[in-house]
């Protein structure tokens, strides 16, 4: 009972601790390769979250500062830019000053992983995954 209590805490411990990381995006060619369609508005008012890129990975933390990455392996979340605001999942605006971005969206829950498949959109945070290792790690490759 107390092995058990060690790792309840732990988990939690982690779970409190882990810092806002950066969003890391990646730019696709194809409509059908995107977890999420976005729509590039001109004005703040009309976008869904209003994004600052950031040149370094270090620099950026939250959902409302993305560092675009070179590899689509290491991207939380792979976007397509649409022309038509139809189409798009969200309408973002991108600002030069990195103080006025903010954003809700949780772009990592858009990823269509197979861990999402297999388990769920609710597992698609960082926590949630860390608990999902641990237990299949007890229980062996599904």
């Amino acid at each position: 009972m107390r092995n058990k209590l060690m790792i309840l805490s732990a988990a939690m411990v982690l779970l409190t601790a882990v810092p806002a990381g950066a969003i890391k995006v990646f730019k696709v060619r194809s409509e059908g390769l995107a977890d999420v369609k976005i729509y590039e508005t001109s004005s703040e008012g009309l976008a869904d979250c209003i994004v600052y890129v950031a040149n370094s990975e270090g620099l950026a933390s939250g959902n409302a500062k993305w560092y675009y990455v070179n590899s689509e392996g290491l991207a939380d979340a792979k976007i397509y830019f649409t022309n038509s605001e139809g189409l798009a999942d969200k309408k973002v605006y991108f600002t030069k000053s990195e103080g006025l971005a903010k954003c809700d969206v949780d772009w990592a829950g858009y990823s269509k992983s197979s861990a999402g498949w297999r388990f769920g959109t609710c597992l698609s945070t960082h926590s949630a995954t860390l608990i999902r290792d641990m237990v299949l790690s007890r229980c062996g490759s599904l």
